[in-house]
This record gives structure tokens, sequence and C-alpha cells, in this order.
């Protein structure tokens, strides 16, 4: 087998603590639920409902600028991951 040029290399995509995220800095105690509601609010969110917690994240569901987000939050670090726009708000 002859070896593949540089330029022909496939990547999978997996990571290994090597992204920037990845070093965001922990709290030393992980966000309440009421601490998790109270954090999203502060950054400009209502009719905030919470999913269960899976491994230092919960999917929120919560309202801004007049659409309703499904938001990726991390708990023990206190910062959204990802957010997407489901629908229009009521």
């Amino acid at each position: 087998l002859a070896p593949m040029p540089a330029s022909a290399q496939v990547s999978f995509g997996f990571h290994f603590g090597d992204e920037p995220r990845d070093f965001y800095p922990q709290l030393p105690i992980c966000l309440t639920d009421h601490q998790i509601r109270q954090s999203i609010a502060r950054r400009g969110y209502s009719d905030i409902s919470l999913n269960v917690p899976n491994q230092k994240r919960i999917q929120v569901r919560a309202t801004k600028g007049g659409w309703v987000y499904l938001i990726d939050f991390d708990f023990c670090a206190d910062r959204i991951r990802g957010r997407e726009a489901l629908r229009p708000a009521r």
C-alpha cells in the first residue's frame, strides 16, 4: 500500500479535549435548577422550561425576541453550548 498524500487524508471529526470549548473553566459546584433558570434569565430569556439533566448538560426551552429556542446549556460551566430556534413565540 502506498501512503496517501496529506491532502487526501480523511478526518472523521473525533476530538478528544483539543477544541477550545473543552478548555472552558468549570464551576466548583454545578448549578441547581433554580440557578440555571436565573442564569438563562440574565441572558434575556423568559418562559424558561428545563428538561432532564444529562452529564453536565441540560436542554432548556426559553423565549427571547419573539422566538422560542432550544438551548444546550452546560450547567457546570454556566454557558450556552448551542441554541436552535424552534418556532415564533405566541
